[in-house]
């Protein structure tokens, strides 16, 4: 009887250990967006911060702490606090912070989100400022979000008229007249493409823009955006996860980030979780295999 009691707590004490029972980044931070455009003397520095909740109850109050810290010095130049509110169950939300620099050079940002004054998750990344670009510079033009919003639904709701908008920002010289375009793809036969036409970016500047869509409901979506300039891509990004229309509301915008091509994406790593939780389960089959070899053992012995 002692031989199964102490046999059923090491079974437990396994599982628990192997992370069999953990809950992975309840909640986290999933991307940010770092967009900086010159103001005077100084570089207004704005970063969009992507927050999911993957409970299924609400959080309680969020604060966010913003960093920017100068590369060269490892100095903080700039921090902010901002507190964000609750975020219902398995629901997302964003946060802008707008902070600025007065030299160029390469800083990192620095993003902790808390909750009730516990830190849940953080993210890093980086903005390189750049001096104010000189005559003939060509330009370099970023992806910043982009803001989908479903605005009717038709023929029984099957077919959907969608707005989407892209942000972009221009680090370098004034650009030529630029074009965006958007396409929408079902499938490997299936595409829509629409084009808007911002026109000249000027240095340190940024535009969204726009194009409608009338597309099938009931199908998911691929999204890509180019910019161009005199026939030539400058840029190419995509949102990383697939577009389900029918789970969007009418008249709900949603922010979503933009994967610049060519750039890895980056995983948020939460406080108190373990990178790489497959080892974990490894861990607990080696457990259980033990457990089974004493309890042979015990019958053996009898």
């Amino acid at each position: 009887m002692k031989t199964s009691i102490f046999l059923i707590f090491l079974i437990f004490g396994t599982i628990v250990f192997s992370g069999c029972l953990r809950e992975y980044d309840n909640v986290v931070i999933t991307s940010a967006d770092v967009m900086s455009s010159r103001e005077g003397e100084g570089t207004s520095i704005t970063i969009t911060t992507y927050i999911q909740n993957n409970q299924k109850t609400d959080t309680g109050t969020l604060n966010l702490k913003v960093k920017i810290r100068d590369s060269t010095t490892n100095l903080i130049a700039a921090q902010k606090d901002s507190d964000i509110g609750y975020i219902k169950g398995t629901s997302s939300t964003f946060s802008t912070t707008s902070l600025s620099v007065s030299n160029p050079g390469e800083y990192g940002i620095e993003i902790q989100l808390f909750e009730a004054g516990k830190m849940i998750s953080e993210y890093s990344s980086y903005v390189s400022v750049k001096a104010t670009a000189g005559p003939g510079q060509p330009a370099e033009i970023k992806m910043a979000d982009m803001t989908l919003v479903v605005t009717k639904l038709y023929n029984d709701a099957s077919g959907a008229i969608v707005d989407v908008s892209p942000g972009i920002f221009n680090e370098g010289g004034d650009s030529k007249p630029l074009a965006i375009e958007v396409t929408a793809r079902a499938d490997a036969y299936t595409a829509y493409t629409k084009t808007d036409e911002p026109g000249i970016l000027k240095s340190g500047s940024r535009v969204r823009a726009k194009v409608t869509f009338d597309l099938p409901r009931n199908r998911e979506y691929t999204i890509t955006v180019s910019v161009i300039e005199n026939g030539k891509t400058l840029v190419m990004a995509k949102v990383n996860d697939k577009i389900k229309l029918k789970d969007i509301k009418v008249n709900t915008p949603v922010t979503l980030a933009l994967i610049e091509e060519g750039k890895p994406i980056t995983a948020a790593t939460s406080a108190g979780t373990p990178k790489e939780p497959g080892f974990e389960a490894v861990s607990g089959l080696l457990g259980l295999m033990i457990v089974f070899c004493l309890m042979n053992r015990t019958r053996n012995g009898r």
